[in-house]
């Protein structure tokens, strides 16, 4: 009996052994793991973290950035991975995708991290040696490109298979056969320039608005902001209001925050003049889209629907009202001689394609059209046409 009762205690013993943490290896263990000053919660997500499961947080990495440019002209627009030509095709990473991409986001110090003064570094130049575990925060070079594209387009996919981005030799021409290479070829290899998940990211509809919930604002607790006519009539672009913006904002599925003030736009204050005027936007109810002829009393027609906002208000913004008066705009002469009047929805006839302007639209242009200086036969628009009345473009 008490034989089978050690039995089953060195049994537990040895198991416990196994499977259960062991401090003293840890303790014992180089590189981080054997720094007494370090702390599990700085690298695991868990209260215990396994090899099967070690939850790990993104290493802290070295930063010192000076002097990187914030675009993407200073740098080709494809790498040409190829460390790894023995088993697989090169990868073609489409750099100038990704750095006008990050104009949304953290910019350019996402990937040049760490970059003293002077020029950009190469990532070998800092990655080139192994990976040293006393090190984490400086991996080396394969470790660095995973971690650095799997922390985007892991989210992204949920597939990191090797061979999403590694293509096998067979696979790669298949790729291009099928048209998923895009023109301008780089002198010495064919520019795929098809992002890391072997696919272009489809087309974003555009937002027709967003509207805003701020409670903490009891007299205006709704603010609409009409996204759509901010970019297909104001011109701006998605760079001009967006920041530190990241993939994970839209794929990660656990992250679907509703619009609160703190989203990582510009500040309307930027374009609008609202000074301290919080009820300008904050109201009480879903606001409807902008009037040019509501909010400022003049109508846009035919002509000047076609134009954008800056091509009449030249100042910057916010856009300043404008005195309507046409010559105000439009000079002596502004009309060209090959001016065609059937884009206003008449094409005139020989005869008044001699007239001035000024003969028909006695109060100006845009205002109705007068016959009685030249007709007194009770002639009069729109009943009497000058000519036939066609498609206006």
């Amino acid at each position: 009996m008490c034989k089978n009762c050690l039995l089953v205690v060195a049994l537990l013993l040895v198991i416990s052994s196994v499977f259960w943490p062991n401090p003293s290896a840890i303790e014992a263990a180089d590189g981080v793991h054997g720094d007494p000053q370090a702390r599990c919660k700085n690298c695991h997500a868990c209260e215990k973290p396994t090899h099967e499961n070690p939850c790990l947080l993104k290493c802290e990495r070295p930063k010192e950035v000076s002097g990187i440019p914030d675009s993407a002209t200073h740098g080709p627009d494809v790498i040409f991975l190829d460390q790894l030509v023995g088993l697989y095709e090169p990868v073609y990473f489409p750099h100038k995708l990704h750095a006008d991409m990050e104009k949304m986001g953290e910019g350019c110090a996402v990937c040049h991290h760490h970059n003293p003064p002077g020029r950009i570094l190469a990532c070998r130049e800092c990655h080139g040696g192994p990976s040293n575990p006393a090190n984490l925060g400086q991996p080396g070079l394969k470790g660095a490109y995973h971690r650095q594209c799997l922390g985007c387009h892991r989210e992204w996919s949920h597939k990191t298979d090797c061979n999403v981005c590694h293509a096998k030799r067979s696979e790669i021409a298949g790729k291009i056969a099928a048209g998923t290479a895009i023109a301008n070829a780089s002198p010495g290899m064919q520019d795929t320039n098809f992002d890391i998940m072997g696919s272009l990211h489809p087309n974003i509809e555009t937002p027709k608005k967003y509207v805003y919930k701020t409670p903490e604002v009891p007299d205006g607790p709704i603010v609409t902001f009409h996204h759509k006519e901010h970019t297909d009539l104001f011109g701006l672009k998605c760079v001009d209001c967006h920041r530190k913006e990241s993939c994970a904002r839209c794929h990660d599925p656990q992250s679907h925050p509703p619009h609160v003030r703190n989203d990582p736009h510009q500040d309307c204050e930027k374009c609008h003049d609202v000074a301290d005027n919080c009820a300008l936007c904050h109201v009480q109810e879903e606001t409807k889209g902008f009037n040019h002829e509501t909010r400022t009393g003049f109508p846009l027609k035919t002509f000047h629907q076609q134009l954008a906002c800056a091509q009449c208000h030249k100042e910057g913004r916010p856009f300043k009202k404008l005195d309507p008066a046409c010559q105000n705009c439009h000079g002596e002469g502004w009309i060209p001689k090959d001016f065609d009047h059937a884009r206003a929805g008449v094409k005139l006839d020989e005869t008044h394609q001699q007239a001035d302007c000024k003969d028909c639209h006695t109060e100006g242009l845009g205002k109705p059209s007068t016959c009685s200086g030249c007709h007194d036969d009770g002639k009069a628009f729109p009943g009497s046409v000058p000519g036939a009345v066609v498609q206006p473009r």
